[in-house]
């Protein structure tokens, strides 16, 4: 608040005022204490021989802040009578001045160099000034009107408002809280009409279990024509809880009096006073010094008050809330203790206090993954969980916690008793069997489970683990199929050193032909054919188990296929893999066929998918156009694009959007396959890629991870 900013003119619709008696009303004081800043008020007061109705006056106080470039204010609301005063305080107000102000708002939040103005009919934008505290579009720092750590308050002779700020009209004093006197402005509440109508009230304390606590006993706004002199009440409370032992009148309203007190009773006090002085002000009468004893909110009941004679119906209970000194610890546990890439760990934490619910645990990871700032999410009040998606890693991650407290207000002990760590297990591509080597054996695993066989069911049944799952489907790509196993299979024989995915290396481009030749199917192959995977949907059992025709190869010196077969209700499937192609245009495998009708071929060529529709009372077959395929998903720096087979000579045009659905990439590719670079435009994270043929075809949308 202390910055001088931009100077903004402030157009002011200076106008006289006229009505119901609003004319009578004027700013009377502004405090900033400077021991309290909660403590600031606005206090009004309405000057005029009428009372001023804010229900039909519409009157704003309004706050010009930073130099002009802010502005805060509210519209008054209740009645204001003759020689009456009108008082705006925060939240802490009552507490602090022992009485409620007539309007609460946040517009208090000025240091002492902010101005103050009175509007009619409306807000600063279209209402009337009338009178004002301070300069216009100024930052009153180091001006004769600036009031930090002070107050200020009207002459009692003005009782017009003004709109420009006289300094003649005002007194600014250095002022603490003991200094401030909201309400009382020209004598306004000095003489009350109603006898007895204060209130005493105890004053709220939050200490830690064995902690001395200091109960504060307050008083409303009392005067010296008040003359009170003397004052009693009894208090109450929980002695396995609180045990009283001293009290303090120094630097209370009190101080210079005598003061009894007889505590004979355990869990009662009686409270004498007396003085030769009258008390004035507003503010505590007397400490009171107790030990705590144990955990729990302690409620202190006032009863049986006077001021002099006059007793006091107004009496505001209180309480000694007691933390546990202790900070609450978590004990961490574990959903499994085979930790490895692609799993969900739920990570567990009981801790041994309740946790406040308004301020979240937030747990960090370091080590072989190093993670910040993990909210957990809470279960009850002694339990919170966090589901961890595992990345790839290899090691020990340490569990530690970075914020939460107790309800009592104790922060978390950041390192728990127990779970602090965890091991993730080192992800291994191919070694599906997890015995520490990729073999052939790892291939015929990855085979059989491709056409439905459950390879490992006592050890691990289908559906695969998701790590076993991830391990085995090495090119990235869809699920698990023969070209998994091909490429286990070609790493086993050292043919390639790695799988590498997600990154440049693609799948080689390859085909497969299918055609009807003297009542049987002949599938034939065309490019670097090396996994393959054929599911044919044949429910009136038509075909006969496949017969591998295949016996030639690009490296003749390692010949052979392996192969698995499994008739699944309606349905037959095969796959076939190996760690070299076959020769161009090799005649594979044959379906021998029994009877007429249509069977559907659905099949999976190194990883891309193909459909064709054999009617085998005509002879014919009919290839179905398949979507465009994106591999390795999820990619790194690269992805490959092959288009379908009937737009391959056409030309297609490929947009990747982000989240937001901001286009991020665009390319045109004009031919039926391509390798794209991605790492210079895009950073890893969920994207969609769509694929537009020519005169709109293909208008087909993936999801593109990247990692």
């Amino acid at each position: 608040m202390k910055k001088p900013g931009q100077l903004i003119l402030l157009a002011m619709l200076i106008m006289p005022v006229s009505g119901s008696g609003q004319g009578g009303l004027i700013i009377s004081e502004i405090a900033d204490p400077a021991d309290d800043f909660t403590g600031r008020f606005v206090e009004l007061y309405n000057a005029g021989a009428v009372a001023i109705d804010f229900g039909t006056d519409v009157i704003y106080l309004s706050r010009q802040s930073n130099g002009g470039t802010s502005w805060g204010e509210v519209q008054l609301s209740g009645t204001v009578e003759p020689g009456g005063t009108y008082v705006i305080g925060g939240t802490a107000f009552a507490d602090l001045y022992g009485f409620a102000p007539d309007l609460t708002s946040g517009i208090l939040t000025g240091n002492g160099d902010d101005a103050y103005y009175l509007y009619m009919g409306g807000d600063h934008t279209v209402g009337v000034l009338y009178d004002i505290y301070g300069s216009p579009d100024t930052d009153g720092t180091g001006t004769a009107w600036e009031y930090e750590d002070a107050r200020a308050y009207r002459q009692p002779e003005i009782t017009s408002p003004n709109t420009t700020w006289m300094a003649a009209e005002w007194v600014i004093e250095t002022a603490n809280m003991a200094d401030c006197d909201p309400g009382t402005h020209n004598g306004s509440g000095t003489t009350d009409p109603h006898p007895g109508d204060f209130t005493i009230s105890i004053i709220n304390d939050t200490v830690a279990e064995g902690s001395p606590a200091e109960v504060r006993v307050a008083v409303s706004e009392l005067s010296f024509a008040d003359d009170i002199i003397s004052f009693q009440f009894d208090l109450s409370y929980d002695p396995l809880q609180l045990e009283y032992t001293s009290h303090n009148i120094n630097g209370t309203l009190a101080e210079g009096g005598t003061i009894e007190i007889n505590n004979q009773m355990d869990g009662s006090l009686s409270v004498s006073y007396m003085n030769t002085v009258p008390l004035t002000g507003t503010g505590d009468l007397v400490l009171l010094g107790f030990n705590t004893l144990a955990q729990d909110t302690a409620e202190i009941i006032i009863s049986d008050a006077w001021l002099n004679n006059t007793p006091v119906s107004n009496l505001v209970n209180g309480s000694v809330l007691i933390m546990d000194s202790v900070p609450p610890v978590a004990a961490v546990t574990y959903n499994d203790d085979d930790i490895r890439f692609a799993d969900t760990l739920l990570i567990t934490a009981t801790f041994s206090k309740p946790m406040n619910e308004a301020n979240p645990v937030v747990l960090s990871l370091t080590g072989a993954v190093t993670i910040p700032d993990l909210v957990m999410e809470r279960q009850n009040d002694t339990m919170y969980t966090y589901s961890f998606p595992v990345p790839k890693a290899d090691g020990m991650v340490s569990l530690s916690f970075t914020n939460g407290t107790d309800v009592w207000g104790s922060e978390l002990n950041p390192v728990p008793v127990s779970g602090e760590s965890f091991l993730i297990v080192k992800f291994s591509p191919g070694d599906v069997d997890d015995d520490g080597n990729i073999l052939a054996y790892d291939a015929a695993l990855v085979l059989q489970h491709s056409v439905g066989i459950d390879p490992l069911p006592g050890i691990d049944p289908l559906p695969w683990e998701y790590w076993r799952d991830s391990t085995a489907n090495v090119d990235g790509t869809g699920g698990i199929t023969a070209f998994d196993a091909a490429r286990i299979l070609q790493y086993s024989a050292g043919i390639i050193t790695g799988f590498e995915i997600g990154g440049k290396k693609s799948a080689p481009m390859a085909d497969l032909f299918v055609e009807v030749v003297n009542d049987e199917i002949v599938f034939t192959s065309s490019g670097e054919l090396l996994g393959l995977n054929v599911k044919a949907i044949d429910e009136n059992e038509l075909l006969a188990a496949p017969l591998l025709l295949a016996n030639s190869f690009t490296a003749p010196e390692e010949p052979g296929f392996l192969t698995a077969v499994n008739r699944i209700r309606g349905e037959l499937r095969f796959g076939m893999c190996s760690a070299y192609a076959p020769a161009e245009g090799t005649a594979l495998l044959k379906f021998p066929c029994d009877g007429k009708g249509s069977v559907t071929f659905e099949m999976i060529i190194n990883g891309r998918k193909k459909q064709a529709v054999v009617d085998l009372l005509l002879g014919t077959t009919e290839e179905e156009p398949e979507e465009f395929a994106v591999y390795p998903n999820p990619a790194g720096d690269f992805i490959r694009i092959d288009i379908p087979g009937d737009s391959r000579t056409r030309e297609a045009r490929m947009r990747i959007y982000n989240h937001t659905g901001a286009l991020i990439m665009e390319s045109l590719l004009p031919g039926p396959s391509h390798e794209i670079s991605l790492s210079p435009i895009i950073t890893p994270g969920v994207y969609i890629l769509e694929l537009t043929g020519e005169g709109g075809q293909l208008p087909v949308r993936k999801k593109l991870i990247i990692q």
